[in-house]
């Protein structure tokens, strides 16, 4: 008596899906229609979204990202982003122009925040750093040049100094008083 079982094919249809770019209704020669479902609704997260999550390594350039968000580590040169958001442990090494900033982890090169740079307690950035508004809790380390963008700079353009030691006098202000 045989325990083999018969041969059997098996050729089932699978349905196509039709949110898949390119596919459904509204493509056309291959290429899906802009939608009006495409654009978020007001209040809602921009689909211009990128996670990085933890131990994961990304390198490269990003442009056009809305919001971008750093648990793991990225090299790379960023362009055109709104936001970027990176973790307690996450790791940025690179440039980046970006409107606001939120460092909870590490960054290592140069940043241009036009808006808010918040660096948390956890934070430290290493590099020359530009910024529109500025808030460090206790804690966070800025480390390298800073320069704020546009208004009133007051003539400096990097961090602040060690403080300079008193300058001699040139001459004796008691033995000016005697003569």
């Amino acid at each position: 008596m045989s325990t083999a079982k018969p041969a059997t094919s098996y050729k089932t249809e699978l349905p196509r899906r039709i949110d898949l770019p390119g596919t459904g209704a509204g493509a056309i020669g291959g290429v899906r229609r802009p939608t009006a479902e495409a654009a978020p609704a007001p209040g809602r997260e921009s689909p211009r979204k990128l996670i990085v999550g933890s131990e994961i390594s990304l390198a490269g350039e990003i442009t056009a990202c809305d919001h971008l968000v750093v648990e793991g580590r990225i090299e790379a040169r960023i362009k055109d982003c709104q936001t970027i958001e990176i973790a307690e442990e996450g790791v940025f090494k690179g440039s980046a122009e970006i409107r606001d900033g939120d460092i909870a982890g590490r960054f290592e090169g140069d940043l241009s925040v036009s808006g808010l740079l918040r660096l948390r307690a956890t934070g430290v950035v290493t590099g020359t750093v530009k910024y529109g508004e500025l808030h460090v809790e206790t804690g966070g380390k800025l480390i390298g040049t800073l320069q704020p963008l546009g208004g009133d700079t007051g003539g400096r353009s990097e961090a602040p100094a060690a403080p300079q030691p008193a300058p001699t006098p040139l001459f004796d202000d008691k033995a000016a008083g005697e003569a």
